[in-house]
């Protein structure tokens, strides 16, 4: 039995803990430190620079967060229930598909906008450690690399922030659509509650996600002081 599911199944429609505590505390902290991130990146102000960098840290912390509780936080979401494929996602809309498994709560669109996302602010994010303005502002990694690699980065850096905008613009849409037909799927981020056919998740890993949240602290603290 997979760790973390109530042993018994829950009927069809009725609404069952699905997302734990740190999940949803993950998803807000990340909606807000990569909005502060996209913000004072775009502002095209120098004042703010050293903001942007600090975001950037606790992006990156968080996008280390998510990989680890991708490997053993929430049965629902591990990085392992994320299976999808074109022609799973066509299915999807084209309204031929499959009956998802009852671990899985997510459509195959929605883990496509969520891997998408995360692995354009994981590019965004590592480049930006490398990239320069060539004037005021350098990453604190940039020294490690010639001219052309940090010319590379920043060029990376100032591009891929696009993807990410068209990413969240698609969440963002996707949402507001679910909300126009008072889908539950909109709330469920809040309270933790899905309705449908999926095992109920049996603890919150409070525990486990303070573990990892520290970790992941941890982890760019070091990077920062040793590096």
């Amino acid at each position: 039995m997979t760790e973390g599911i109530a042993p018994q199944a829950t009927p069809h429609a009725v609404a069952v803990p699905t997302w734990d505590w740190p999940h949803r505390l993950w998803h807000w902290a990340f909606a807000a430190a990569l909005s502060l991130s996209l913000y004072t990146g775009l502002a095209d102000d120098l004042d703010l620079m050293d903001l942007h960098m600090t975001v950037g840290g606790c992006v990156i912390a968080l996008l280390a967060f998510r990989l680890g509780w991708g490997i053993w936080g929430g049965p629902h979401t591990q990085l392992a229930q994320y299976r999808l494929s074109p022609r799973c996602i066509w299915r999807h809309f084209t309204g031929h598909a499959e009956r998802p498994a009852r671990s899985q709560p997510h459509t195959p669109p929605g883990m496509a906008v969520a891997i998408t996302l995360l692995a354009a602010v994981a590019l965004q994010a590592a480049t930006g450690l490398f990239a320069s303005d060539d004037i005021f502002t350098d990453g604190p990694f940039a020294h490690y690399l010639s001219d052309r690699g940090v010319d590379l980065a920043t060029a990376i850096h100032t591009r891929v922030c696009w993807v990410v905008l068209a990413v969240i613009a698609v969440h963002t849409l996707a949402i507001g659509w679910y909300a126009l037909r008072r889908d539950a799927v909109v709330l469920s981020i809040f309270h933790g509650r899905l309705a449908g056919d999926h095992l109920p998740i049996a603890t919150q890993l409070i525990g486990r996600g303070l573990f990892t949240a520290l970790g992941a602290a941890a982890l760019v603290w070091a990077g920062a002081r040793w590096l």
